[in-house]
């Protein structure tokens, strides 16, 4: 990042000033943006933006001159997540799978499982359930962040009702679920997971960087992960499994669902020219650069660190695939596979489209590890969870 802003401030003679935020950044942007803060440019998940423009917070892009040309080449998926009330409210940061599925070949091989993906979680927690009887594995599923950190476990939770095509919200943040539905059985399973012991001990208390380290590790057989993550899997430097993690497949179901991260502009009472020199910063990091016409900033996120983007001129460029095919395990094979969980991805929009989305979440993340761990039944969870949706629409409006 420093090395981007310094090409901007020597390309356009204007000095930024780069604040790194340590912490609950959520609860600290919003905090600041609250305050009005003198915040040209900021960096959001797609589910915070509804309730920063309601609150007018932040500038939306209708007078971004390149607004109109973002929008054609953005992937349709990320647009629409970047679109609030029928206004554009950012330009992409990165957009990749949450969730997206990967294999340990070492581990399935050991179980005489090489290159026999599941197609669906039915298939896939058999499997996992099969390599431990097979003693290739003492604990061969690490699930989809089931912790509360950054909303890990109810994250976890949409992705895998969404794959499994269970109804969880509708239009304006209905709650389209309840103790009948499928979602109650999908929560025992987890439990079951836990209960056997098919999952490593403590991982309702995982932090975010205990995932990418434990899969790292080595033994474990599949792991839901975030997208780009494949690529410190890959490194002999960061990982034990270097050449043994490779792209699940999707052939039955979706695996994950989008993430996205958006530049946003602040609104703190700036002049024309100041918004102008905003929208010039976020469109050299989030679109074309304005002097070049090319993606710079979002091809190096891209090719440096697999940091996918919101637009397919980046994500199926000959030079992405040129940079891939240098870490990726038989990218032949497996550069089509990553490329697919982008093509067509689940959305939560129902969801993040809410004023109280992250209410909500911050909620789930407290009682979701309750129906995995047995403190409650999952029935009982389910049933909070959506009296809760119902008292935040009460209290926030749709």
């Amino acid at each position: 990042m420093t090395s981007e802003v310094a090409a901007f401030e020597k390309t356009y003679r204007a000095r930024v000033d780069l604040g790194v935020i340590a912490g609950d950044y959520p609860s600290l942007m919003t905090n600041l943006l609250r305050q009005g803060t003198p915040l040209d440019m900021v960096y959001s998940l797609w589910h915070m933006p509804q309730a920063y423009a309601e609150a007018n917070w932040i500038h939306d892009f209708e007078r971004f001159w390149a607004k109109d040309a973002a929008e054609k080449e953005m992937l349709p998926a990320v647009r629409d997540a970047l679109t609030i009330n029928g206004k554009l409210v950012g330009l992409p940061y990165f957009a990749f799978v949450n969730g997206a599925l990967f294999a340990n070949t070492d581990v399935l091989r050991k179980a005489d499982l090489e290159g026999q993906y599941p197609n669906t979680y039915e298939e896939l927690y058999a499997q996992v359930r099969l390599i431990k009887r097979r003693g290739a594995s003492d604990t061969p599923y690490l699930p989809s962040f089931w912790s509360a950190p950054w909303f890990g476990i109810p994250f976890g939770f949409i992705q895998e009702a969404l794959n499994r095509n269970i109804p969880l919200f509708g239009p304006g943040g209905h709650p389209l679920f309840d103790e009948q539905s499928e979602v109650v059985d999908m929560l025992g399973q987890w439990r079951s997971l836990y209960q056997e012991g098919l999952v490593p001990p403590g991982v309702l208390t995982f932090q975010e960087s205990d995932w990418t380290e434990a899969f790292a590790k080595g033994g474990i057989a599949y792991s839901p992960q975030l997208q780009y993550d494949i690529k410190t899997f890959a490194d002999p430097q960061t990982s034990q499994v270097a050449g043994k993690i490779v792209p699940v497949p999707q052939q039955g179901q979706k695996w994950g669902m989008l993430h996205v991260g958006a530049y946003l502009i602040g609104n703190y009472g700036q002049d024309d020219a100041a918004l102008a020199r905003a929208y010039g910063l976020a469109q050299h990091f989030g679109y074309r650069d304005q002097h070049t016409g090319g993606f710079d900033v979002p091809d190096a996120w891209a090719s440096r660190y697999y940091l996918t983007q919101g637009y397919s001129a980046v994500n199926n460029s000959p030079a992405l695939a040129e940079s891939v095919a240098r870490w990726l395990p038989d990218p032949e094979t497996n550069w089509p596979v990553l490329k697919d969980y982008l093509t067509d991805p689940q959305v939560a929009t129902d969801l993040f489209h809410t004023t109280w989305g992250s209410v909500w979440m911050t909620y789930a993340s407290r009682e979701l590890p309750k129906a995995v761990n047995g403190d409650e039944s999952p029935a009982a969870v389910v049933k909070k969870l959506r009296k809760k949706a119902e008292s935040l629409i009460d209290e926030y409006g749709n």
